[in-house]
């Protein structure tokens, strides 16, 4: 491991990589922790062994609680209006650099929530590609309650996954949420027992592994970056995608096997496995 990480814990287990963020005894966000993230990120991506990560707590009742209010509080005391004026520049040159999971990653990463997740906990899990969540926790962006807005892209990723109408009453209410509730309005994925979360995140991550690469980098692609663009040039997009892959040689021998194994539909899954295996 290329860094020596001091707010998170790191296991692996073949293909998969799991990060339990460790911040006691609140698990709050700050920047070095977000800093810490971006470098496990970008070390995650640049390893061809690791095709899955989890990011879940090292505490048992809390995720990430939320971002640290006295860091925001030093933030805003710190910034004059020349700063907002020229904020706007600021972040188009940021959006021009991968970070962390704000970039556009090639291997999908799952939330596996766990306790107390509100604010900056909460975006930190929309960011992920799939959100897991055990009963023992709650979720939403209650930022309205102290006088802000979510401000890590609670406003965009919500309402881009909730619709407008669910997105203004989670965020004018600052609604906190309970697993179950979250899995019915489509905030997570799937909600479980605290006992079942962590072997059910493990399980759908050795499935995601067991999936081409090249293809899961590629879907991702065509999904992040198609549906920023109107749908002539996300369509050129998936096209351009499509033809790098079927040239690459991973497609062509599992394509090669499924069409020798009769073009069986459930002959799909099998290939990809013994594929990820190689």
């Amino acid at each position: 491991m290329a860094i020596d990480p001091r707010y998170y814990i790191i296991e692996k287990d073949g293909p998969v990589v799991i990060w339990k963020f460790n911040n006691p005894p609140q698990n709050l966000r700050n920047p070095q922790t977000d800093a810490e993230l971006i470098e496990l990120v970008e070390e995650f991506e640049a390893d061809p062994d690791l095709r899955v990560a989890i990011l879940t707590s090292n505490l048992p009742d809390v995720f990430i609680q939320h971002y640290d209010v006295a860091a925001i509080l030093s933030f805003a005391s710190s910034i004059t209006p020349e700063d907002v004026a020229s904020n706007q520049q600021q972040q188009q040159a940021q959006e021009t650099r991968p970070r962390g999971l704000e970039g556009l990653r090639r291997k999908p990463v799952i939330a596996a929530i766990s306790g107390q997740t509100a604010g900056g906990g909460c975006e930190t899990a929309l960011m992920c590609e799939f959100r897991f969540m055990s009963r023992n926790a709650s979720l939403g962006c209650p930022e309205v309650n102290v006088g802000i807005l979510p401000g890590g892209g609670g406003t965009q990723r919500m309402t881009r996954l909730l619709g407008m109408s669910k997105a203004m009453e989670m965020l004018l209410l600052g609604r906190v949420v309970d697993a179950d509730e979250a899995e019915r309005i489509e905030l997570v994925h799937k909600a479980f027992d605290y006992e079942d979360l962590m072997p059910a995140a493990i399980a759908f991550a050795k499935e995601l592994a067991s999936r081409p690469p090249m293809a899961i980098g590629h879907i991702m692609q065509c999904i992040y970056a198609g549906s920023q663009m109107p749908l002539a040039e996300g369509l050129a997009l998936e096209r351009k995608l499509f033809l790098e892959l079927v040239q690459s040689e991973d497609a062509r021998r599992a394509m090669s096997a499924y069409v020798e194994g009769g073009q069986k539909v459930n002959a799909v899954t099998e290939t990809a496995v013994n594929e990820g295996e190689t």
